[in-house]
Parts: structure tokens; sequence; C-alpha cells
């Protein structure tokens, strides 16, 4: 029985390249039984803190006769993970700021040189600079579109050298900005869109609030405006 996962979870999948690989905060644990029936891979330790999920995760692997391949463990983060038993951990689907968190708990993971694959929900840049600060090195991103939100997933790597970004390449990513993708460029441009019409709205307001609020957006409206010029203008 093969199993069919989201866009997005399918860009996460794709971008896992080890044998041995943690799914941390498996839900449901379809990744992770995705990720067992790939010829290349060995084992797959599949994670959740909730007794819930982890129940359901266990009856789907059981269903899928995975269970020689795939080991099903209540773990807060790492917590379960012993070093080495994973060349690769995949976090998806959580606030970047949880995601922080999981990692810093679980640093030995990071100082032993495993690999992450992660997507991150919110705060990106947050993640970016961690990633960074603790000597890893982001060598894939993809930006999709699935059911109407914008997702970015990234794969990162222990780097013998400190990686310099540019605060726009840590806000939006070093990788896309240099590929100039376009769904990358579609949210920016949305998010100008979006900026452009508040400040409309705010214009006809008299209120000094009202006046601050348009002057912020309208520096937020320019920064993007700048990115889109230097990034993504035909003939650059």
């Amino acid at each position: 029985m093969d199993i069919k996962l989201s866009k997005r979870m399918q860009a996460v999948a794709d971008m896992v390249a080890e044998r041995n690989v943690a799914d941390i905060g498996c839900d449901h644990a379809f990744v992770s039984i995705y990720l067992a029936n790939k010829p290349n891979t060995e084992s797959v330790i599949a994670m959740d803190v909730r007794k819930g999920p982890v129940d359901i995760a266990r009856a789907n692997v059981a269903m899928h006769n995975l269970e020689n391949k795939i080991q099903v463990r209540m773990s807060d983060g790492f917590e379960k993970l012993q070093v080495g038993e994973a060349q690769a951990a995949v976090i998806a689907g959580m606030g970047g700021y949880l995601m922080i968190n999981i990692l810093e708990a679980g640093k030995r993971h990071l100082e032993a040189g495993i690999s992450l694959v992660l997507q991150p929900q919110s705060d990106i840049k947050a993640v970016r600079e961690y990633l960074v600060q603790n000597g890893y090195g982001i060598i894939k991103e993809e930006m999709l579109i699935d059911e109407g939100k914008y997702y970015t997933v990234m794969r990162a790597v222990p780097v013998k050298e400190m990686t310099e970004y540019s605060q726009e390449e840590y806000s939006f990513g070093p990788l896309l900005l240099s590929q100039k993708h376009p769904v990358l460029k579609s949210y920016l441009e949305k998010l100008r869109d979006k900026d452009e019409q508040l400040i409309d709205i705010l214009d006809r307001s008299e209120t000094d609030n009202s006046r601050e609020r348009s002057r912020e957006l309208f520096e937020d409206k320019q920064y993007i405006e700048r990115i889109l010029d230097t990034y993504f203008k035909e003939g650059v």
C-alpha cells in the first residue's frame, strides 16, 4: 500500500538522502512509512511526544508491515534517540522557535554531525540564524504553495567554516534568492501588495498611530521592493 504525502511533506521527504533517519514529531508516521519504502533506507525511528499520535503511528506501521524497518518511540524531541542511531533528522510542521528548542535540547546530535531536514511553519529567519550559529550550512532549499499556504523546506549539514549570510538571506533563504525561486518571488509580491493595501487604508485615517503604522509599512514595502529589484529583476 503506497503512502500519498501532501505536497509539503513530499518536499520534506525528497530532501532525505541518508539510510538511517529519525522522524521527530512524526505524528501518524506517514513520512516515516514513505521513507522506509525507499530502497536506500535501512531504518527509521519515528518519534512523537504525544501518546495519541504514537499509538496511531504504531498501527500505521503495522498495517504497512514495516515493523522491521520502523521503530516508533514516545519521545520529547531527541530525548529517546541515541547519538549515532540516525544520520539525519526530519523535523517538520511546527513553529520555528519550538524547532530551535528541540534542536538545542538535542545538541549532542548536532555536535555529532547529524544532517537536518527542516520545515518550520514560522520564524524561519530565526531557524536559519540558529543553524549558522551552530556550525551548519544550508545546502538545499525549496519553497512551495500547498493548499494556498507558503512553505519553506531546507536541508542543512555541518560545515567546517562558519557560513556568512546577509540579513536578506537569513530572512528569505540564500539558495532561494540565488536561484530566483519563482515561489519566493510570488511570496514577496504578495507581501508587497498587502503592505500597499494596508497603507491605503491607514492613509485615510487621521490618527497619529495610523500615520506611524503607515510609515512602518511603507519602509517594509520599500525593503521588499529592493529585494525584488536586486534578485528578481529581469536581466540581473
